[in-house]
């Protein structure tokens, strides 16, 4: 059993209960076989921390019951998944308006309009664009089978996954953590001082560190500018 601000490592894969059709998995050679695969994506088992709210309600929620290395499926209806399908937000609008939006519509074609709305159009006809503004998966059921495959429990350990997550894809800080726990040093390479949301995932990695692993550090940020950097 786990409780809140646990840090759990999980494998999943979800389907659509009546259909089979998969729609998410952390599985490399699952999403190749339903041809869903991504080449940029990795697959990997993914951090959670219970109570963060990263994942539909109904898997989050699950979790709480599992053991470590336990394997369950779990079935999830609409309303702790992608919620119930709103016919309200079916919504029709004159082709040429949404050609001005640089839209060239096709039926089944996902968009995000200039009012940062997303959606999916189902239809063009008579000069119209009928867009479902629903989840794709609003009104579905869902099953995910699920593995816990690891938990973490140290301070340190903690922290590296949350550099870990924030800096995914470039070169990763270093976190030197002070004896009595009150602040951690963590110093950025130089590599990924241009990083154009650099100063964003600092902040989101200094809030998870403080609300997850240890509320009364102070995180600190070294980045050392050399005169080899500063004039390559």
């Amino acid at each position: 059993m786990f409780k809140e601000k646990d840090f759990i490592y999980i494998d999943y894969t979800g389907k659509v209960k009546n259909t089979g059709e998969l729609v998410d998995t952390t599985i490399e050679e699952e999403a190749k076989k339903a041809n869903i695969y991504s080449e940029g994506k990795k697959y990997e088992p993914q951090l959670v921390i219970l109570g963060e709210h990263r994942l539909i309600k109904g898997l989050e929620d699950s979790l709480y019951n599992f053991e470590l290395n336990e394997e369950k499926e779990i079935e999830i209806p609409p309303e702790n998944a992608y919620g119930q399908r709103d016919p309200s937000k079916v919504k029709v609008m004159p082709l040429g308006e949404v050609r001005k939006q640089g839209i060239t519509p096709y039926p089944g074609m996902p968009v995000r309009f200039s009012d940062g709305s997303v959606g999916t159009i189902k239809s063009v006809s008579g000069g119209r664009v009928y867009i479902d503004l629903n989840h794709p998966l609003a009104g579905k059921t869902l099953v995910y089978k699920v593995k816990v495959v690891k938990q973490v429990t140290d301070v340190k350990e903690k922290i590296q996954a949350l550099i870990n997550r924030w800096f995914s894809g470039v070169e990763l800080p270093s976190a030197e953590l002070s004896e009595d726990q009150k602040t951690l040093k963590i110093t950025i390479p130089e590599k990924i001082f241009l990083l154009e949301d650099l100063q964003t995932r600092k902040l989101l990695l200094a809030r998870d560190i403080i609300k997850y692993v240890l509320e009364d550090v102070v995180v600190v940020y070294q980045e050392s500018y050399t005169k080899a950097f500063l004039t390559q």
